[in-house]
C-alpha cells in the first residue's frame, strides 16, 4: 500500500528519452533536420525556462522564440527544397529504371526459350509514383464508429477535433455539422488507433496525438506532433505504448500541454510510464512515476506548474463485448496486472517531482472548479463521481440524484459559460436498463444534486443517419445515448453542448433538451469487410461491414442506402450481386456469440430472410456467383470442420444449399487452420475481437470465362481449383508463398482473369501478389520485384481491357510492416503505377473493386470506411 503522502523525487533528473539501460521500445532517432531544429531552438528554450521561473514570460523571450520559428521556418524550406531535389533524383531513376525493364522485356520476346518468370526475377520493377491524392474522396457511408474524444479548439468557436478508435483524428470548422479527415503522413498499423489528442492553447496549430495498439504480446505506441493544424504529422517519441483501442479509450486525455508555459507537454501511456517535453514536442524524458495505465493527464488550469495524472486499476477496464478466453481478460488484451486500485498524482513542479495523492478509485477525467482552485470533480468510472476540496488529497462521492445502480462514469466537464455548472453522463450499453434515453446529467451546486437534463424522444432529434433507427428497437433516440464517451461545453456559445459516442457527434443548442448533427458527414469511422461492384450497372457497388447490415451505392460511393438486416444479426461479411437478377442480393450476417447466416433479398432489397442458419462459430466467409451458370452460386463457410465448415453451392439461386466435395488437408481442423492467429492477432481490428473486420470475399472465386470453375483459398494450408462445380478439386497451391517469411506469409485474396483462360491471381500479406497463366500448375512472383520487399496485399481488383487492369491495396499491419499503398497495372502486371496516398494516412485497406465499365473505383477499409475515386483521375 502506498503512503498518501509518499515523494516520488526526481533529484537525479528525468530519464531522457535515450538514455542507456532504459528499455524504450522501439525508440526511433531523430534526423538531420530534428538536430537542426533543436539547436535552432536552444535559446528559446533558455528564455522560456527562464520565464517559467519568473511565472511568466518576457516580451524579450516572445521575440527570441518568433526569430527560433522563422529560422525554422527557412530551414523547413531548405528541407522542402532537399526533399524535392531528391523526388526530382528518385524519379529520374525510376524512369531508368523503366527504360531498362523495358529494354529487359524486348530481350525476353526475343529469347523465345527463355520463361517470361525468370528473366524478370531479377528486374528493379519499382512502381512509379503518381501523385493524384486529392482525386481519393470518402464515401459517404455516415459514420459508424466510435468516436472517444472531442477538444474544441481553444481560440475558434467552430472548430473542433475528434479523436476515433480505430480511424484516427477529424476536424470540424463549421461547429461539428461535417468533418474531415487529420491523417496526412501517417504510415504504420496502429497509427490510426489514437487514444489521446491535444490542442496547444499558445499556438492551435500544433497538435498532438497518442496512437497505439496490442499486437504479439506487446503495446507499442508513439505520440505525433503537427505544426500545421493537423495537415502532417511527424513521431516525436515511441517511449510509451498506448491502446488506442483499448479498455480505456473512452476516458480523458493522457496527453496535454501546460496551458502555462510555453512548450510543456505531458503525456502518460498505457505501457511505458509518464514522459514530459520541455520544447513543443521535440525532445521527451521520462519521468519516474510507476509503469500504470494512465487514464488522465491534466494541467491545472489556474495554477502553475501543477500536473495532475491519474490512473485505472485492473477492475475497471471497459470490456463489454470482448470474448474473453481461458487466463481472464488481461490474458486477452495482452495486458498485465497492474493493481486493482487506480491513483492519483500530483507534480508541483511540471513533472520533475511526485506525490501520491489518492489510492482507491480509478480516474478516467478530472475537472477543476472554476470559481475553487482547490475543487476537483473526477469521472471514477465504476467508483461514479467523485468531488474533492481539498486539490485530490481526499474524495467524496457526488452521486445524488444519478442513476440508481451500478454504472460507469468517464467523463464529468464544467460549462465555460456559466460557473459552477456541471454535466456527466453513465456509459450506457443497450443492455442496460432503467437509463433514459440520452443520460445526459446536469448539476448547479457543484456536485451536491443532479438531474437528468431531458426524457428524449426520437422528435427531439434531427440530423442524423438512417442507420441508427436499426438500434435500440428502432429508437433513434436511445441510440444516441449508447456509450456516450465526452461531454464538451463550448467556451464561446452559451448552452452549446456536444457529444460523442459510438456513431458520431451530436449538437444541442439549447442545454441539452434537443440534440441534431449533420448526418455525422464526412466523419467516416466504419470498419469494412468487403466491397464488390455490380456485374452490368456502372457505379454500383455493394459493401459490408462491422456492426450493420450490407449497404448498396448506384453512383459510385456519393450516396448509400441498406439492404434488409435481420433480428439478431448486427454485422455483414460476404455479399455478391447477381448478374442475371439485379433485385437478387445474397450476404453473409454475423451476430454477437458468433452466429451467422446467408439472407436473400429478392425484392432489390425491401426485404430479406434467412436460408441458410449456421451453427455457433461459424463465418460467411464469401458469397460468389457462377456467371457462366444461371442460378447457381457458392457460399465458402468458415468455423470447425466437424460441424460443416468448407464449401457449399445452391443451383436455385441461393435458396437451398449443399455442401461440396471440398475437404481440407486431416490436419485441418477449422477454417482458418490458424483461427486464433488469423482472425484475432494479424487480421482483425484489435486482438481481443475475434474475426471483427478482418476482411471478406476475396479467398473464392468463379471463373467469368467459363462455368463450375472455382478458386478456393485457404490462409496458410493451400490453394484448390474445381473444374465440375465442387464435385471434385485439385490442389494447386504448390510454388506459392505459404509460410515462406513466418506466420505472416497467408494468403489474403484470388482471382481470376476476366481476359485470359487460365491465368489466376494470388495474393498475400507481405508477399505481395502472384500470378499463373496455366490454371495454377506453376506460379511466379508479380509485384513488388525488389529483393525483400514487403507488401501486404490485402485487397485486388482484376477488370478486363486490351490487357488485365490489376489494383493492388497493401495493408499496413504490426506483424508485418509496410505502408498503407495502391498500385495499378494497366498491362497484365509489367508495369505498374503508385498512386501516392499519403494524405490518407495509414489506411488498412480491407477490399476494393472496380465498376463493370472499368472507371469507378471503391476501395474499403478498416476503420475509415469507403473511398471512391474515378479510374480517369488518377490516370497520368
Amino acid at each position: 500500500m502506498f503512503n498518501a503522502e509518499r515523494q516520488i523525487s526526481l533529484l537525479a533528473g528525468m530519464v531522457p528519452c535515450s538514455a542507456p539501460g532504459v528499455s524504450l521500445r522501439g525508440y526511433s532517432a531523430k534526423g538531420d533536420s530534428d538536430v537542426m531544429a533543436e539547436e535552432a531552438n536552444t535559446a528559446e528554450e533558455m528564455n522560456m525556462a527562464d520565464a517559467a521561473n519568473e511565472a511568466e514570460e518576457t516580451s524579450e523571450a516572445n521575440e527570441a522564440e518568433e526569430t527560433s520559428e522563422a529560422n525554422e521556418a527557412k530551414e523547413a524550406s531548405e528541407a522542402n527544397e532537399a526533399e524535392e531535389a531528391s523526388e526530382a533524383n528518385e524519379a529520374k531513376e525510376a524512369s531508368e529504371a523503366n527504360e531498362a525493364e523495358e529494354a529487359s522485356e524486348a530481350n525476353e520476346a526475343e529469347d523465345a526459350s527463355g520463361s517470361e518468370e525468370v528473366n524478370r526475377a531479377g528486374e528493379e520493377n519499382t512502381a512509379e509514383k503518381i501523385k493524384h491524392a486529392a482525386a481519393w474522396t470518402p464515401a459517404s457511408l455516415g459514420g459508424g464508429g466510435y468516436i472517444t474524444g472531442l477538444i474544441q479548439h481553444p481560440a475558434e468557436a467552430g472548430i473542433l477535433y475528434a479523436r476515433c478508435d480505430v480511424a484516427g483524428v477529424f476536424r470540424s470548422t463549421d461547429g461539428g455539422e461535417s468533418w474531415a479527415t487529420l491523417n496526412g503522413g501517417l504510415d504504420q498499423g496502429f497509427h490510426h488507433q489514437v487514444q489521446s489528442f491535444a490542442v496547444s492553447p499558445h499556438q492551435p496549430e500544433v497538435l498532438f496525438r497518442c496512437s497505439g495498439e496490442a499486437r504479439g504480446g506487446e503495446i507499442c505506441g508513439a505520440v505525433h506532433q503537427s505544426v500545421d493544424g493537423g495537415n502532417r504529422w511527424r513521431e516525436v517519441c515511441s517511449g510509451m505504448g498506448f491502446y488506442g483501442n483499448g479498455p480505456t479509450r473512452m476516458y480523458g486525455e493522457v496527453i496535454a500541454v501546460d496551458p502555462h508555459r510555453r512548450g510543456v507537454v505531458a503525456a502518460g501511456g498505457y505501457t511505458g510510464g509518464l514522459w514530459v517535453s520541455p520544447d513543443h514536442g521535440d525532445s521527451w524524458e521520462q519521468t519516474m512515476l510507476p509503469e500504470e495505465r494512465f487514464g488522465c493527464v491534466a494541467f491545472h488550469p489556474q495554477q502553475p506548474g501543477v500536473l495532475y495524472a491519474g490512473t485505472i486499476g485492473d477492475n475497471d477496464l471497459n470490456m463489454d463485448y470482448a470474448e474473453v478466453e481461458e487466463g481472464g481478460l488481461l490474458r486477452r488484451l495482452q495486458d498485465q496486472p497492474r493493481g486493482e486500485s487506480g491513483r492519483l498524482y500530483l507534480s508541483q513542479d511540471n513533472g520533475q517531482s511526485w506525490q501520491l495523492l489518492y489510492e482507491g478509485a480509478s480516474f478516467a477525467e478530472l475537472c477543476f472548479d472554476s470559481r475553487e482552485p482547490q475543487r476537483l470533480y473526477a469521472a471514477c468510472i465504476w467508483g461514479g463521481i467523485r468531488v474533492s476540496t481539498d486539490a485530490g488529497r481526499t474524495w467524496s462521492a457526488a452521486a445524488g440524484g444519478l442513476p440508481a445502480g451500478r454504472h460507469r462514469y468517464g467523463t464529468v466537464i464544467q460549462a465555460g459559460t456559466q460557473q459552477g455548472l456541471l454535466y456527466t453522463a453513465p456509459d450506457a450499453r443497450p443492455h442496460h436498463e432503467g437509463l433514459p434515453p440520452i443520460p445526459v446529467y446536469a448539476s448547479g451546486d457543484g456536485g451536491a444534486s443532479w438531474r437528468v437534463v431531458h426524457r428524449h424522444a426520437d422528435e427531439d432529434l434531427s440530423g442524423f443517419p438512417a442507420f441508427m433507427d436499426h438500434f435500440s428497437g428502432g429508437s433513434r433516440a436511445a441510440a444516441n445515448g449508447w456509450a456516450i464517451s465526452k461531454i464538451v461545453a463550448d467556451r464561446f456559445i452559451m448552452n452549446r453542448l456536444y457529444l460523442c459516442n459510438w456513431y458520431g457527434v451530436a449538437i444541442s443548442d439549447d442545454g441539452g433538451m434537443t440534440w441534431r448533427a449533420g448526418g455525422f458527414r464526412g466523419l467516416e469511422t466504419t470498419c469494412m469487410e468487403a466491397v464488390v461492384a455490380d456485374p452490368c450497372q456502372p457505379g454500383k457497388f455493394a459493401v459490408t461491414m462491422a456492426d450493420h447490415p450490407p449497404k448498396v451505392t448506384e453512383d459510385g460511393g456519393g450516396t448509400f442506402c441498406n439492404l434488409p438486416g435481420i433480428p439478431g444479426y448486427s454485422g455483414s461479411t460476404a455479399i455478391t450481386l447477381s448478374k442475371r437478377d439485379d433485385r437478387r442480393y445474397l450476404y453473409g450476417l454475423v451476430g454477437h456469440g458468433r452466429s451467422a447466416c446467408i439472407a436473400v433479398s429478392e425484392d432489390g432489397g425491401l426485404t430479406a430472410r434467412a436460408v441458410l442458419g449456421l451453427p455457433q462459430g461459424m463465418f460467411v466467409q464469401a458469397l460468389k456467383e457462377d456467371k457462366r451458370r444461371a442460378n447457381t452460386f457458392y457460399a465458402y463457410i468458415e468455423g470447425a470442420v466437424a460441424k460443416g465448415a468448407g464449401v457449399y453451392r445452391s443451383r436455385d439461386g441461393g435458396i437451398s444449399w449443399q455442401q461440396t466435395a471440398f475437404r481440407p488437408p486431416s490436419h485441418v481442423a477449422t477454417l482458418p487452420h490458424q483461427q486464433q492467429w488469423i482472425e484475432a492477432e494479424l487480421m482483425s481490428v484489435v486482438v481481443y475481437q475475434v474475426k471483427n473486420a478482418c476482411g471478406c470475399n476475396q479467398l473464392l472465386a468463379t471463373d467469368p470465362l467459363a462455368p463450375d470453375r472455382v478458386l478456393l483459398g485457404e490462409w496458410s494450408e493451400g490453394l484448390w481449383l474445381s473444374a465440375d462445380g465442387g464435385d471434385s478439386w485439385e490442389s494447386i497451391g504448390a510454388g506459392l508463398p505459404f509460410l515462406q517469411n513466418g506466420r505472416t506469409s497467408v494468403l489474403a485474396a484470388v482471382a481470376f482473369s476476366p481476359k485470359s483462360a487460365g491465368t489466376l491471381y494470388a495474393c498475400f500479406i507481405r508477399e505481395g501478389l502472384w500470378r499463373s497463366r496455366d490454371h495454377g500448375q506453376t506460379w511466379s512472383k508479380l509485384f513488388p520485384l525488389q529483393e525483400g520487399a514487403v507488401f501486404n496485399a490485402s485487397a485486388l481488383t482484376v477488370s478486363a481491357q486490351e490487357e488485365d487492369v490489376l489494383i493492388l491495396a497493401c495493408e499496413p499491419m504490426v506483424q508485418s510492416h509496410a505502408p498503407s499503398g495502391v498500385v495499378c497495372s494497366r498491362d497484365g502486371g509489367s508495369t505498374w503505377d503508385e498512386w501516392d496516398i499519403t494524405s490518407l494516412g495509414a489506411v488498412r485497406w480491407k477490399g476494393i473493386a472496380l465498376d463493370c465499365e472499368g472507371q469507378w473505383l471503391l476501395g474499403v477499409t478498416c476503420g475509415n470506411g469507403a473511398y471512391k475515386a474515378k479510374l480517369s483521375s488518377i490516370s497520368k
